[in-house]
């Protein structure tokens, strides 16, 4: 593991770098417009780091998975019963366990997995999927024209799958029917893309 990789794997540090760098009124954007979260509904956040998007998530039911013990550790510690916390290897989701979800939420996942996990995964989130629910996710992408700095951060990313928007719509549609499709470069204080995705059961 890099050092980068084992300061990112730190949950303070993690947290610092998320908040350092996302635009004031990022996240807010991401819950209102694109999750659109209603009271009552069952939300499951896999690769859910220290769970901080849960602030933005009232009234509904929680269940997040990720496969850093410390980022666990951390989201138990901080929204103790709001939420159900599981350290899972992607690898190791048997998703049908836990019942069927509302929202499946995949923020800053795909870019870290390969064609085969992300065909696996989207299986599994099939079997758990509400016939009307939706999953959302967002990625750092490579795309024509993007600014210069925007496309050095993405290929220096952690993740070693960065795609482009189109290459994560045809994994999607795969499996899935796109509802929205957006990219978008001004979330964080620096140079960044996102492609971001809201997609339903086909």
């Amino acid at each position: 593991m890099s050092v980068r990789s084992r300061l990112l794997s730190v949950p303070l540090v993690y947290d610092l770098l998320q908040n350092g760098i996302s635009r004031s009124g990022s996240r807010d954007w991401l819950v209102n417009q694109v999750i659109r979260p209603k009271t009552g509904q069952r939300i499951l956040d896999i690769g859910c780091g220290t769970a901080k998007i849960l602030n933005r998530l009232n009234g509904i039911q929680y269940f997040g998975i990720d496969h850093n013990p410390k980022y666990v550790e951390k989201a138990r510690e901080r929204f103790g019963t709001k939420g159900e916390f599981h350290c899972i290897e992607i690898e190791d989701i048997h998703l049908e366990r836990i019942g069927k979800f509302d929202v499946v939420l995949l923020l800053g996942v795909l870019h870290h997995l390969d064609d085969a996990t992300i065909r696996r995964l989207f299986g599994q989130i099939n079997l758990v999927l509400s016939p009307d629910g939706v999953v959302v996710t967002i990625d750092p992408s490579l795309e024509s024209g993007q600014h210069p700095i925007a496309r050095l951060l993405a290929i220096l990313d952690r993740g070693k799958f960065v795609r482009n928007s189109f290459q994560y719509r045809e994994f999607l549609e795969s499996s899935f029917s796109v509802q929205s499709q957006i990219v978008r470069d001004d979330l964080n204080r620096v140079p960044y893309t996102h492609a971001i995705f809201r997609v339903s059961k086909q």
